[in-house]
C-alpha cells in the first residue's frame, strides 16, 4: 500500500503549480524551489471486528521556500510559503477521496487527512522556510482477503 499512496500523494502534488520539484525521500541536495518531500512516517492498525481492522499510514510532508537575506526577501518568501501551503491543503482537501488510487486485495480506502502543520527554519542560517504537514490515510482492512 505505501507504494500506490506514494505515487498517487506524488502525482497530487506534481500537479500543483506551485511546487517546482517534489522528492518522495529525504533529499540530501535540493534543487529549485518551492520544494516538496514526501516521506513515509508512521502506520497504526486497530481491531474493528473478528475480520476487519483499520489502518492509517500517515506521511510527513515538508515544503520548502527560499528565504533570502534583507527584510523585504524574509518577507516575500513567508508570503510565498503562506499561498503555498494554502494551495497544498486544498489539493488535499479537493483530493481527500484520492480517486484513482489503484486497488490492492482487501482494502477500502477511507478518506484522507491533513493534520496541522508546524513551521520552522531549515539550512544553515535560515535558508529555508519550512512548513510540515502530516498527511493520514484511512483504511478499512478485511483480513480475510488480504495476501
Amino acid at each position: 500500500m505505501w507504494n500506490l499512496l506514494t505515487e498517487k500523494l506524488k502525482s497530487l502534488l506534481e500537479a500543483n503549480d506551485l511546487i517546482t520539484n517534489t522528492y518522495t525521500y529525504e533529499a540530501s541536495e535540493l534543487s529549485g524551489t518551492p520544494i516538496a518531500t514526501l516521506t513515509p512516517s508512521s502506520n497504526e492498525n486497530d481491531y474493528a471486528t473478528t475480520t476487519e481492522n483499520t489502518r492509517v499510514y500517515a506521511y510527513m510532508l515538508r515544503l520548502y521556500v527560499d528565504r533570502p537575506s534583507g527584510e523585504d526577501e524574509e518577507y516575500k518568501s513567508e508570503m510565498a510559503m503562506k499561498g503555498l501551503v494554502d494551495s497544498v491543503l486544498d489539493d488535499l482537501d479537493k483530493n481527500h477521496r484520492l480517486s484513482g488510487l489503484g486497488t490492492k486485495t482487501g482494502y477500502t480506502f477511507l478518506l484522507l487527512e491533513a493534520t496541522p502543520s508546524v513551521w520552522g527554519y531549515a539550512g544553515r542560517e535560515n535558508e529555508y522556510r519550512v512548513a510540515e504537514i502530516i498527511i493520514r490515510s484511512h483504511f478499512a482492512v478485511d483480513i480475510n482477503q488480504i495476501t
